[in-house]
């Protein structure tokens, strides 16, 4: 018996392959089958579709209201509202998890599925997290809650256009301004073989996020200040054991060695595998970021089926009803 149902992470891609049976089913036999099974699953379940922040997004951007509505009714009814935790609250767990082993202290108890959440906005950040002040009130959040999928699909179709153009235009110009700081470094360390990489990039991930990783270690009880209490052993520590840092390392080493340019895109595929990999079952997503993975030996290291055919999933779900 299994203690949480079945994760499965669809990237957008493999949605709009679902929408589009949905809308021409005839024309999409096995892909609406397999709909019609992943939904049956969903209502008894043992199965969750759970959405990451790309997907909010990605569907979001969407400007032909029709198409949008197509995709935004599938998400909602078929993730049931569900998503998974945005990176600021899985990194404070997984810190947490690590030092709390490093110093022999008894984990902390979380929930089988505490990286979901059923606030979708919860994708981006907790509705609670300090850096949000006081934007979203409790009623708000009380209401998401009670109806998750009702309120993602609100929030995908009744925006304001030129609020929603608005926020696209915003995204994609933070996502400019990291890819050309990206491209920089990959000039920087062209010629360094990937172990030496693998160092460097370790090292400023440590910088880049030092300040966070104070923060949450506060929180736990340890009284670092700067960089020498944590000890270069626990700092390594931190990179290697942390899932969120690890995805995010490896899959960037790889994508960097590529010869092509650093994408928009590319940064969502990453925000997702980061929040995807660790802790779901299985993956179904494009071939480039699922063959990276596999190069990086994620799937092995965190017990994850990763794959590029959504048909795949049929496989997946008679051995789940087999149980």
């Amino acid at each position: 018996m299994r203690a949480r149902p079945y994760v499965v992470y669809l990237d957008q891609n493999k949605w709009v392959d679902l929408a589009r049976a949905v809308k021409s089913p005839s024309d999409h036999p096995a892909h609406h089958a397999l709909l019609t099974a992943l939904s049956r699953n969903v209502e008894t379940g043992r199965l969750v579709l759970p959405l990451t922040a790309a997907n909010i997004y990605e569907t979001q951007k969407t400007n032909d209201p029709a198409q949008r509505h197509n995709l935004a009714i599938l998400l909602a009814t078929a993730s049931q509202g569900l998503v998974f935790r945005g990176r600021h609250h899985r990194l404070e767990a997984e810190l947490i998890d690590l030092l709390q082993a490093i110093h022999g202290n008894a984990p902390m108890p979380r929930a089988p599925g505490w990286f979901l959440s059923d606030v979708f906005f919860e994708a981006f950040a907790d509705w609670n997290d300090g850096r949000l002040g006081t934007m979203i009130s409790e009623d708000l959040v009380g209401l998401v809650h009670r109806e998750p999928a009702r309120t993602l699909y609100d929030y995908l179709m009744t925006m304001p256009n030129e609020v929603r153009t608005t926020a696209v235009q915003t995204f994609s110009r933070s996502s400019d301004d990291l890819c050309r700081r990206i491209e920089e470094r990959r000039r920087q360390h062209a010629g360094e073989s990937f172990a030496m990489r693998r160092r460097i990039h370790s090292a400023l991930l440590m910088i880049d996020e030092i300040d966070l990783i104070l923060t949450f270690a506060n929180r736990a009880g340890f009284a670092w200040k700067t960089v020498s209490d944590i000890g270069d052993k626990v700092a390594r520590r931190i990179v290697e054991d942390v899932p969120t840092y690890y995805v995010e390392r490896e899959i960037a080493l790889r994508l960097e060695a590529q010869s092509r340019c650093i994408e928009e895109n590319d940064l969502r595929d990453m925000q997702s595998f980061c929040a995807a990999v660790p802790y779901a079952d299985e993956v179904i997503a494009e071939k480039q970021f699922v063959n990276l993975a596999r190069q990086a030996k994620l799937d092995r290291k965190y017990s994850t089926k990763l794959g590029t055919d959504i048909l795949s999933l049929a496989d997946s779900l008679e051995g789940l009803n087999a149980r």
